[in-house]
This record gives structure tokens, C-alpha cells and sequence, in this order.
């Protein structure tokens, strides 16, 4: 999904995450959910050494990124891949 400006920012209730060389991106809290989940995979993300960006993502980037995951949990988490 979309903010009102454009820039990507969740998928129905869900968070997203981008990899592209190597750095893992996810949208600024502004228009996510802050959730539990998502601080999860970022402390996680932190924690294997990955570098963490917390930005706005554009349509654009995120077409070329190199790899695009969501994140949700109900009893325990769950990622899709794209």
C-alpha cells in the first residue's frame, strides 16, 4: 500500500521489509504499524550485523529491490517473500 504522498509503507496489516545490497529498509513508523512484530525483526536484523534503514520507500526502490518481505504474526511470526 501507499501514503497519501506515494511512498510504500505497509500491506494489510503488515509490515514490509526491503533488502537491497545487502541493507534491509522498512517504511518510517509515520504510516506503519509500530508493532511488536516489526521491532522483533528489526532487533533481529540489528542483531545479525545487517545494516538497518528506516526511511520513506518509493515506489521505484522498491521495484528494484533485491529481495521484499512482510511480516505479521498471530501466535508467532510469519514472513512471505517476494
Amino acid at each position: 500500500m501507499l501514503d497519501k504522498d506515494g511512498y510504500v509503507f505497509e500491506k494489510n496489516a503488515t509490515n514490509i521489509f526491503l533488502v537491497k545490497k545487502g541493507r534491509v529498509l522498512t517504511p518510517h513508523a509515520d504510516y506503519c504499524l509500530p508493532g511488536i512484530t516489526r521491532a522483533t525483526i528489526m532487533e533481529l536484523v540489528v542483531k545479525e550485523k545487517f545494516e538497518l534503514v528506516e526511511r520513506r520507500i518509493s515506489l521505484s526502490k522498491f521495484h528494484a529491490a533485491d529481495e521484499v518481505s512482510c511480516c505479521f504474526s498471530i501466535e508467532s511470526i510469519y514472513m512471505e517473500y517476494f
